[in-house]
């Protein structure tokens, strides 16, 4: 299994991992990174670093970060230059959560795309699930 470093403004991963850990309590190979406001790039860096020597395995590293463009994703993006490490912008729950019981054999890069577009999949309008309009999975 690969490792996960969800990294997110304030405490948004902290919350995350929390619900995911509670829901599946053996994914350990969750850690998260809160990035408070003003705090400097390189020290976020440094704190990414330790967190991703928590979790990685030869397997890869999927970086998950609350939102593309904000400071979380800027300085994750230099750890892409890792072999088999990915950067997914955006992430919610059912991503998580998935990840944490993801079980099917496949490669890095499937993974990777099938959890983007998962996370998609699972951003709905309720009343067109509920009226039948669209199916949820």
């Amino acid at each position: 299994m690969f490792g996960v470093v969800v990294v997110a403004h304030l405490g948004i991963g902290k919350e995350m991992v929390s619900a995911v850990q509670k829901i599946i309590p053996d994914a350990s190979n969750f850690t998260y990174l809160c990035v408070e406001q003003d705090e400097p790039p390189a020290e976020i860096w440094e704190k990414i670093d330790r967190a991703i020597e928590k979790v990685k395995t030869p397997e890869g590293l999927l970086i998950l970060t609350d939102m593309f463009g904000g400071t979380p994703s800027n300085v994750c993006l230099s750890f892409l230059s890792r072999p088999k490490t990915e950067v997914i912008c955006g992430f919610n729950l059912p991503m998580l959560i998935k990840l944490a019981s993801f079980h099917r054999e496949a490669s890095f890069e499937e993974v990777a795309t099938f959890i983007q577009q998962y996370g998609q999949r699972n951003i709905v309008i309720a009343s067109h699930v509920l009226s039948g309009r669209i199916q949820h999975e």
